[in-house]
């Protein structure tokens, strides 16, 4: 054994050596990185960290210290530094970038009005678009700016509306509907006009009338041409008006032993009932007589107008235009023109008739009778 060692005191065998080591923790190298999720209106940026002593933070370039940050943003391209310092104040920075793209152009609305027109008429397009860079309609309308325009389609025609910019293009339809056939307004509206007129002029007509009627003029209308009277009514106990006056005249002028001339007042009462009865039964109208003036009697009473001559003034019935004689054309006397034609239950036949004073058919009160028909 080495003498020297002894000299010590240090023995070899008999010495016990203990060895400790410390464990020292050594860190790795701190780095970082970042990303931004862009959407139409804004950027998400994420940070994250590797290696270096916890606990590490975070501090973006806008002065943010969270991990996570979004921000509004509007299209274009963006950067955004990130430095991050660990527990050692170890430093690591980087740098990240993001492209927010312009959005598609929207349509609010697209519309046609009218959206039904006749062909030769227009239709108004209008539109709300936003964030176009152009705007543009098919079917040979072309670009446009504003808010409308006004088209004329000759056929039913489906319009497409195009809205575009940088981020895209986006559609939108109207349909103008068209009517090929169509009365034309100004017509319709000449029609209606002449109508007004025709209106207004009977009118005139029967107040030319009524006053002739109230100051006793016997005149005829001479413009109103010749022709037999039209009995446009059936007739029947109590009623009234100038077409039944025309009856009992006629039955008057057929035979007086019917029915006398005197007693041609207008109303239809027992009197021109028994008269048309008889009448019936004579010219074989009707077998027992109903004394109701319908559809056969009227016949007969057509037949003999080409020769009879109501008012006996010379002129045949068929050339008379007022066989009456009453200043009333017989266009105006038949019902329904005559205003004065009417009918009424039947009444008292003795009530005096008419300005002369003159009673009526007879002296007993009118009873109202069935609506029996002569055919």
């Amino acid at each position: 054994m080495d003498m020297r060692l002894q000299k010590v005191g240090i023995s070899i065998a008999s010495a016990a050596v203990v060895l400790s080591f410390a464990a020292v923790s050594v860190a790795s190298a701190l780095t970082t990185s970042c990303v931004g999720a862009p959407s139409p209106t804004s950027i998400t940026w994420t940070a994250t960290s590797a290696g270096g002593i916890d606990p590490i933070a975070f501090l973006w370039g806008n002065g943010s210290t969270s991990s996570v940050q979004t921000i509004a943003v509007s299209p274009g391209m963006y950067s955004m530094t990130l430095q991050v310092t660990d527990a050692s104040s170890t430093v690591a920075t980087t740098t990240c970038s993001a492209t927010v793209a312009q959005a598609a152009p929207t349509i609010t609305s697209f519309t046609a009005s009218p959206a039904t027109i006749t062909s030769g008429q227009s239709s108004v397009l209008s539109w709300v678009v936003g964030s176009a860079s152009s705007t543009s309609i098919n079917n040979g309308v072309g670009t446009v700016t504003g808010t409308s325009v006004t088209v004329s389609p000759s056929v039913t025609t489906t319009y497409q509306l195009s809205a575009t910019n940088p981020g895209g293009t986006t559609n939108a339809n109207a349909t103008v509907t068209v009517n090929a056939t169509s009365t034309n307004p100004g017509v319709a509206a000449q029609i209606q006009a002449l109508l007004a007129q025709i209106k207004a002029l009977q009118a005139q007509i029967v107040q030319l009338i009524l006053q002739n009627a109230g100051s006793g003029g016997g005149s005829s209308a001479t413009s109103t041409p010749a022709t037999c009277f039209d009995f446009r009514r059936d007739m029947k106990h109590g009623d009234e008006g100038d077409d039944v006056k025309e009856l009992q005249q006629q039955l008057a002028h057929e035979d007086p032993t019917l029915f006398p001339p005197g007693l041609a007042t207008g109303f239809f009462g027992m009197r021109t009932e028994a008269a048309l009865k008889m009448l019936q039964r004579r010219f074989g109208i009707d077998a027992n007589g109903t004394g109701f003036f319908g559809p056969k009697s009227r016949a007969h009473f057509a037949a003999l107008c080409s020769k009879g001559d109501s008012d006996h003034d010379g002129i045949i019935n068929s050339q008379d235009s007022d066989d009456d004689n009453d200043g009333t054309p017989d266009t105006i006397d038949a019902f329904p023109f005559n205003p004065n034609a009417t009918s009424t239950p039947a009444r008292d036949d003795h009530r005096n008739r008419g300005d002369n004073g003159r009673r009526g058919e007879n002296g007993r009160d009118g009873e109202n009778r069935g609506e029996s028909h002569d055919d």
